[in-house]
């Protein structure tokens, strides 16, 4: 009985609660009821000390969501906190100032091969489009498609090429401003120096895909691109055969050989003519 009457208390006391909203209002409307003699001494003392014991359980509710809260907020910042990584000069030096008149005028001196593969009459930006596109097909090929693909993959590093000559048009604002205000702090500070992030990485990319064939930034860019290609297209002579369909005499590798040397012949041919094409020009 003594245990029904303290639950109708505090059932009592958890309605009122949005009158006496503090843990003091309620013990006093518990006193009130204690002292109009509708409980006893033991019952009041109980329901007093259960207000108590609830209200510290409230508490370490209340802490233990906030600490939940703040690791979150943490864990969400550590998600997107943008990359900071400090913009060295060198790196700086490294990236091209975009010029169209310059880059329209290059693209007509890269071999016939990759002129007509762009388009004749097409831009840096239609270029950057189709490059981008191309890259993006080749280079997220699995490792069966590489095998059965080899010089497509090779002829992506030339595209690469000329998605970093579009990626300095569209960044060129972000580069000269930059550059004027140095060391200065400005309006577009922040998405100016992402920016540049993203070119220098870009750039990295491009040195070491250049690196992989013995070139460097100082390699012409026409001259990086037609190495790029006539490789890709020297390797998508060769056929990819099935491991069921590929034999191993002598007669056949045979073959195979003569028709590689075959090959390679045509390749430095086409090298010869486009260097003598050059020392014309």
């Amino acid at each position: 009985m003594q245990k029904f009457i303290i639950c109708l208390i505090l059932s009592l006391l958890i309605s009122l609660g949005a009158v006496a909203k503090t843990i003091d209002q309620k013990k006093n409307e518990l006193k009130k009821i204690y002292e109009a003699g509708g409980i006893s001494k033991i019952e009041f003392e109980k329901a007093n000390n259960f207000l108590e014991e609830s209200t510290k359980q409230e508490k370490k509710i209340k802490k233990s969501l906030s600490l939940n809260k703040e690791k979150e907020k943490k864990k969400k910042k550590s998600i997107f906190k943008k990359n900071k990584d400090p913009i060295l000069e060198e790196d700086l030096e490294k990236i091209e100032v975009y010029n169209k008149e310059i880059f329209e005028k290059e693209f007509l001196e890269y071999a016939p091969e990759i002129i007509e593969f762009f388009g004749k009459s097409s831009n840096v930006v239609s270029r950057g489009k189709k490059a981008g596109k191309f890259m993006s097909i080749e280079f997220n090929r699995s490792e069966q498609g590489q095998q059965r693909f080899p010089g497509r993959m090779i002829k992506a590093m030339a595209a690469f090429e000329i998605f970093y000559i579009d990626s300095l048009r569209k960044n060129r604002k972000s580069l000269e401003r930059y550059k004027a205000n140095k060391g200065k702090k400005y309006l577009r500070k922040s998405s100016d120096e992402a920016n540049i992030r993203s070119l220098i990485s870009i750039n990295k990319g491009r040195e070491k895909m250049r690196k992989a064939l013995g070139m460097d930034l100082d390699t012409p860019r026409k001259e990086a691109i037609k190495k790029f290609w006539y490789l890709g297209e020297f390797l998508d002579l060769g056929k990819a055969l099935k491991n069921d369909k590929y034999e191993t005499g002598l007669d056949k590798r045979k073959k195979l050989l003569i028709e590689y040397k075959q090959k390679i012949s045509l390749l430095k041919e086409k090298i010869k003519e486009e260097k003598k094409k050059d020392e014309i020009n």
